[in-house]
């Protein structure tokens, strides 16, 4: 019990830090979250949820033009939990996700829509790890506080192999066959 009750106070402080920093955001600018570098891992953690409906955070590769993939709701995921986006971004490349109500009030807010900013608050005073905050009821009935759903996007440098470590790997490939026969 106590473990539990330790997770709960660390996730309470995590969406109070966050909330905190997020309540100078302008809700009225683009909550657009970009890579800051070339060949960026991005990486969605979870912070927590004061939210009485439920929501589903979506992750939407507008690149693609993909079906977005769902990520978590905001009550069944745990404080700290990450979920690593499958492909690797460019420099100012956007970074898009949507929040869909579920249950309670049904809705849906992306990012990509101009009308739906409002709904989130982007704090990006440290481009490699940028907080995020939802309010789940559509402006301006919501209260505002952009704590439904709060969740960092952290950007991380992948490292690609260079061509001349896929050249060797071939060659030990060849004379791995060669041996053989």
């Amino acid at each position: 019990m106590k473990k539990n009750s330790t997770t709960l106070v660390a996730a309470t402080v995590t969406i109070a830090a966050g909330c905190t920093s997020l309540a100078n955001a302008d809700i009225y600018q683009d909550p657009g979250v970009f890579a800051p570098f070339g060949n960026a891992q991005v990486d969605f953690i979870w912070g927590g949820s004061s939210a009485g409906y439920t929501g589903e955070l979506q992750w939407v590769d507008t690149a693609f033009e993909s079906t977005p993939r769902t990520l978590w709701t905001n009550h069944n995921a745990t404080p700290e939990q990450v979920y690593r986006v499958p492909r690797l971004f460019a420099a100012g490349e956007r970074v898009d996700f949507r929040y869909e109500i579920i249950r309670g009030r049904l809705d849906v807010f992306e990012t990509f829509d101009e009308a739906d900013w409002s709904q989130f608050r982007v704090d990006a005073s440290d481009p490699t790890s940028v907080l995020v905050g939802v309010e789940d009821i559509r402006y301006p009935r919501g209260d505002m506080d952009h704590n439904d759903a709060v969740f960092r996007v952290v950007f991380s440098q992948a490292t690609i192999p260079a061509p001349g470590a896929f050249a060797l790997l071939g060659m030990g490939g060849l004379v791995m066959t060669r041996r053989r026969r």
